[in-house]
């Protein structure tokens, strides 16, 4: 970076700080605490508990871990999650998340504030991700594996839940308004600068309101080779609205509406990969009631209804005279309901607790793409899926052991094909606390998968030089997941030092997929392509079960926490094979251990934090896919906090400092080289 650069970079800097710019929360005189396992998670039993206590792989982020390290995308934060990856391309702001190996068509459940996001559009790319600002995140809820199989069909893969700023976020006790303003300034391969302004009142003592506003402006970014990745600039502006309601004791009803709108282009402009630009517009929709009194033990009722959409607009703007300006158009709607009860109590000295649901969706796509095959590659179509569970959790002495039985089912339709399937999945999970500090668990757990419309209902030809055909097959079966897993959980106090915490989460499991779905094609002719004439007649492509898919790994993660100092590792070993063929399955990223530490000073009002992330190669794919190889990197970030007053704080990070040139697992372009971001933060209320 040139020291013009750098002037022009530090009174930008100094505008953003003057606006009083950046992402702060309202409790912000809590210095940031990397134990992060001991924050609350309900996402793998539907009720609130510690993740250290979790018997699952558990991982949650917060706030304070968005606004330490101020992303730009929500995978920089997910992805530090052991067995999680997430594929994101530069000329793209969507984000697919894989966990242990599973991705795509909803075989890890994303929501946002319960709703589910369900967009997919299939091409080169993931099929399966959603768009979301991280500037109104306020918890990142993950669980891994079909262990998490009440929260709601399909998730053989796992469960992550996005939560959005509430009211509460930015109001204190005994205030009536409040107002958080929020920016960041970045510099380096990447230039540019993003933001949000967030105001909440609380008119009354059982009515509370927030609404925020947040943009962002980045310019295309160069990799660690000064190589500038075409399409990686980003604009988007989004919207947040929530209303809470409490009109009796233990009474909650929250409504919420989120708004997004990106632009960008893509494209390289030749005749098979025609630029476009992209106009995509979200919406999320949720209104949650909750019931939840401590005196009444047999009533905690949690009851969603949502609607989401993904609205996609292409325009041409490469090609012949004729073909410029051609649209298309790939638009998505979900409504879905989630409904759950708890009942609590106490059984001889020890206590269980019993949980009853349902949950229900359906997705209605439709696609137009007059001039191409985008709508043949994602058919228009309809799916329900629809679900029930109950589900019982014992805790007697050392002893944990929860129960619980699924049913799912599900109907398509398209064109003139139709599908449907029902089936039961059950779960068993025991515990034990050998000792004070150490909780062993075992667990068999199974999920299950319905087809998706793209999976069953594909159809047409796939454009030149390879003009094979695309073939439906509404005879799919569902995907069933069966996952062992053993898992130790650490939580120690006063370790070595009076305050100090010693929190660890370690886990092995095998997962067994039967009837895994996956793209086959057959060309049992002349190889397509090649200079013969019809070689691509006999061609086509389609989606099969497999028979069995077996997908195998260890996790880990462990933090220690002396206040004055912290320190963590994490890190994950994962195999997946197609035990049909013998080939490994191209959809297992490579191994990555990850290890932090850092410092506080000045009474913990100065933070100063470091990251190291190595990354092995990935090599082990079958012949079809030696093309998406990834070499072996590492990755070094710093980071610096500065709490100036209890409202305003200041940030510093400063990612991939040594300037690496690399390429994640599955993405088609490079990712930015050194980048540094400073942010300013205040709050203000009465």
């Amino acid at each position: 970076m040139s020291i013009s650069a750098l002037r022009a970079g530090v009174s930008r800097f100094a505008v953003l700080a003057a606006a009083g710019l950046a992402s702060v929360p309202a409790m912000a005189q809590s210095p940031e605490v990397v134990t992060t396992l001991d924050e609350i998670t309900i996402t793998a039993t539907k009720q609130s508990e510690s993740v250290v206590d979790t018997l699952a792989g558990a991982t949650v982020f917060t706030r304070g871990d968005l606004r330490t390290q101020q992303p730009q995308r929500i995978g920089t934060i997910v992805n530090q999650a052991p067995g999680v990856s997430t594929q994101e391309n530069a000329n793209d702001p969507a984000t697919a998340i894989n966990i242990r190996g599973l991705q795509d068509f909803g075989r890890v459940a994303v929501t946002i504030d319960g709703a589910r996001q369900n967009f997919q559009r299939s091409g080169h790319n993931a099929n399966g991700a959603f768009f979301l600002d991280p500037a109104f995140v306020r918890a990142i809820d993950i669980t891994r594996g079909p262990v998490a199989n009440i929260y709601g069909s399909g998730a053989i893969g796992g469960v992550v839940s996005f939560e959005t700023v509430d009211p509460s976020d930015i109001l204190r006790p005994g205030e009536r308004i409040a107002g958080e303003l929020a920016g960041t300034g970045v510099f380096g391969r990447q230039a540019g600068w993003y933001g949000s302004a967030i105001g909440a009142a609380r008119p009354t003592d059982t009515i509370e309101a927030l609404a925020g506003f947040a943009f962002r402006d980045l310019n295309p970014f160069r990799d660690g080779g000064g190589n500038r990745v075409l399409d990686s600039g980003q604009e988007l502006v989004s919207g947040l609205g929530k209303i809470v309601i409490k009109p009796g004791n233990g009474h909650e009803l929250k409504l919420s509406g989120q708004y997004q709108t990106y632009d960008f282009a893509n494209g390289i402009g030749t005749s098979t990969a025609p630029r476009r630009t992209n106009d995509v517009t979200t919406g999320n929709f949720a209104a949650r009631y909750t019931f939840n009194q401590p005196g009444n033990p047999w009533l905690n009722v949690a009851a969603t209804a949502y609607s989401t959409s993904t609205d996609t607009e292409q325009t041409r703007i490469s090609g012949t005279p004729a073909q410029i300006g051609q649209s298309r158009f790939f638009k998505i709607r979900t409504n879905g309901v989630d409904i759950n009860n708890t009942s609590r109590f106490d059984l001889g000295g020890g206590s269980v607790a019993v949980t009853v649901g349902a949950d229900a969706f359906q997705d209605r796509v439709r696609t137009s793409d007059p001039s191409g095959n985008g709508d043949e590659t994602t058919p228009s179509g309809r799916r329900s899926v629809y679900g029930g569970f109950v589900q019982s959790h014992l805790k007697y002495s050392i002893i944990d052991v929860i129960g619980a039985l699924r049913y799912d089912g599900y109907t398509l339709d398209g064109g003139s094909n139709h599908s449907e399937g029902q089936r039961l999945s059950p779960k068993i999970t025991v515990g034990a606390t050998v000792i004070p500090g150490i909780q062993l668990y075992g667990s068999y757990a199974e999920g299950y998968r319905a087809p998706s419309i793209t999976e069953t209902l594909v159809d047409g030809l796939h454009p030149v030089p390879a003009s094979f055909v695309f073939v439906p097959n509404p005879n799919l079966r569902p995907e069933v997941g069966k996952n062992l897993e053993a898992g130790v959980n650490i939580k120690y106090d006063d370790v070595f030092a009076q305050g100090d915490k010693l929190r660890g989460k370690v886990s092995v499991f095998r997962n067994h997929v039967r009837d895994y779905i996956d793209g086959v094609f057959v060309d049992p002719g002349a190889p397509c392509g090649s200079p013969v004439p019809g070689a691509c007649a006999d061609a086509f492509y389609t989606y099969e079960n497999v028979s069995r898919a077996r997908l195998t790994g260890v996790e880990a993660e462990l933090v220690y926490d002396a206040r004055t100092w912290f320190a963590s590792l994490s890190g994950a070993h994962i195999r997946g094979d197609n035990l049909t063929n013998g080939d490994p399955l191209q959809s297992v990223y490579p191994d990555k251990i990850a290890i932090g530490g850092g410092m506080r000073f000045l009474n913990e009002k100065l933070t100063l934090g470091s990251r190291v992330t190595f990354v092995d190669e990935q090599k082990r794919l079958p012949a079809s896919a030696v093309a998406t190889a990834s070499s072996a990197y590492t990755l070094v970030d710093l980071y610096g906090t500065y709490q100036f007053t209890q409202d305003s704080k200041a940030f510093l990070t400063l990612e991939n400092v040594g300037d690496v040139r690399y390429k994640r697992f599955r993405d088609a372009d490079f990712s930015p080289g050194f980048v540094a971001k400073i942010g300013f933060s205040t709050r203000f209320g009465s």
